[in-house]
């Protein structure tokens, strides 16, 4: 998981590179906008070619809090795009001001309102784009707000849609209000650039599609629902991405072993020129998997999950596929969530920036860790003599994916700590002391790790200790060894199946 950092040079270099890709692809939208449908652009041409050179030569005070993310109501930028650096916590712009949305997903819709662009809020961003990713879908009806679990950002959403009923029109482009049919706004949908365009892994591939005479969306270059492979086009669906990514004709014309076609990308029609058959074209972005949270905002996550696969997971848990071994989840900076496991972070490290927070879900590790409590709850007669407590573990950035899916393991992970209390996992309850065992990333960043451990009973520690020494009384093991078993702030564990990593804490 190490990144690497390229200098200064480099990255102003590729990131005028990337500005220049951006005018390209957004002087495409100003020409077809019904090809964009669902793709922002900016207003003028002039703003746009002088895109790149704001990038590098602002003065760093007019950059000074810039920044918008997608979790905020406003999400007015610069230029309309997703900056692809910010899905990792890599832009250097941060700081400064960026002039893209900063997003820990790929795509991120929004409405006019007022003359300014405000963000969704990220249940109805992730139902229109779900949508919006069905090329058989032209619009959808937004799940109702429910005021008293929004936010602050929430709130001034709610001032804009209220308690009515909207739905979204993704031919028109417009939210529109169900109870009084003359209310609407327009909408837009920001993404990541164009694979056409970008190589980037998180970049966004957009499929061209036509529809067929039995009224089936077929993607270009592929036989249609007739199975007849004289329908076949000579051009496919990349190759239309490229040619409207290139600022070309807004005809391109193609044809099949039968006919001539032409495509306008203005009207996103399709015209045989001997039949003069007219079908409708669309462009779609291919589903990504996102790291951002997919909480039900209002709802406070999907609810009790009832299904086989999530039946013993916990409930704030975003759905488990049954294909899925783990999920990692980064929350939303406006959640209950984030806010309570910063606030753990910032009792005993009250000067430190919070960068991400990230879930963990892996009930192969959960599960095995529900069964140990259920075990020992059986062993001791209460649950309460387990007291299970939440705890740090500081890591090095490389580790994390590791700990993730496979959980803590001293022999593996351990050789930041030594084995002054004893040779198991060690965490903290103070996470200023975990901190001590981080190792700074490359981007100066340090990694935390918060996990629910089975404490039990405690004593002191040394370095002689594979596992915890009897208890004299009881003539059963100590759970845990210690640093102070009067004020203890380091622990020590030595059965895997007796913690859990719950959460990564990314700050700096």
């Amino acid at each position: 998981m190490e990144r690497t950092r390229r200098g200064s040079k480099n990255q102003n270099a590729q990131r005028s590179s990337q500005s220049r890709q951006s005018l390209q692809h957004n002087e495409a939208l100003d020409r077809f906008p019904q090809a964009g449908r669902g793709a922002a652009h900016p207003k003028s041409q002039k703003e746009r070619r002088s895109q790149s050179a704001k990038d590098l030569s602002r003065p760093r005070s007019a950059y000074k809090n810039l920044t918008k993310w997608s979790y905020y109501h406003d999400g007015d930028v610069e230029v309309p795009e997703i900056c692809v650096y910010s899905i990792d916590n890599r832009c250097s712009f941060e700081d400064r001001g960026c002039l893209r949305l900063h997003a820990k997903c790929t795509s991120q819709w929004q409405v006019l309102y007022r003359s300014a662009w405000c963000n969704f809020r990220n249940f109805h961003s992730i139902e229109i784009e779900d949508a919006f990713e069905d090329v058989n879908q032209s619009g959808v009806q937004l799940t109702p707000v429910n005021p008293s679990k929004l936010g602050s950002a929430g709130k001034d959403m709610y001032k804009i849609l209220g308690n009515d009923l909207w739905e979204i029109d993704f031919e028109q482009m417009r939210v529109k209000n169900i109870n009084s049919t003359n209310v609407s706004y327009k909408i837009r949908r920001l993404s990541t650039q164009s694979s056409a365009l970008s190589n980037s892994s998180k970049a966004t591939t957009f499929v061209w599609y036509f529809l067929d005479t039995n009224k089936k969306w077929i993607k270009y270059g592929e036989n249609d629902s007739t199975q007849n492979n004289e329908n076949i086009s000579s051009i496919i669906s990349d190759e239309i991405e490229k040619y409207f990514c290139s600022n070309g004709s807004p005809q391109l014309k193609f044809n099949t072993s039968k006919f001539q076609y032409i495509l306008d990308i203005k009207s996103m029609q399709q015209t045989n020129l001997v039949t003069k058959t007219v079908r409708p074209v669309r462009r779609r972005p291919v589903k990504k998997v996102s790291t951002k949270s997919q909480n039900l905002e209002h709802q406070g996550g999907f609810g009790p999950q009832k299904d086989a696969v999530n039946r013993d997971l916990p409930p704030y848990w975003d759905a488990m596929k049954s294909s899925d071994t783990m999920r990692i989840v980064t929350l939303e900076n406006s959640s209950k969530e984030y806010s309570d496991i910063s606030h753990l972070l910032l009792l005993t490290l009250p000067g430190r920036r919070t960068r991400a927070i990230k879930r963990i879900q892996n009930p192969f590790l959960w599960r095995p860790f529900k069964n140990k409590q259920l075990e020992l709850t059986l062993k001791y007669g209460s649950a309460k003599t387990l007291n299970i407590q939440r705890l740090f573990h500081g890591t090095r950035e490389e580790y994390v994916e590791s700990i993730c899916k496979e959980n803590f393991d001293w022999r593996l992970y351990g050789t930041n700590v030594g084995h002054k209390f004893g040779r198991g996992s060690y965490f903290s309850n103070s996470a200023a002391v975990a901190s001590r065992y981080c190792q700074p990333s490359l981007l100066g960043h340090c990694f935390l790790l918060v996990a629910e451990v089975i404490v039990g009973e405690v004593t002191k520690g040394d370095s002689s200790m594979t596992r915890p020494p009897k208890n004299v009384f009881t003539n059963e093991l100590y759970d845990t060894t210690v640093d102070d078993p009067v004020a203890p702030k380091v622990f020590v564990k030595y059965d895997k199946q007796e913690y859990c990593p719950l959460y990564v804490i990314e700050f700096a």
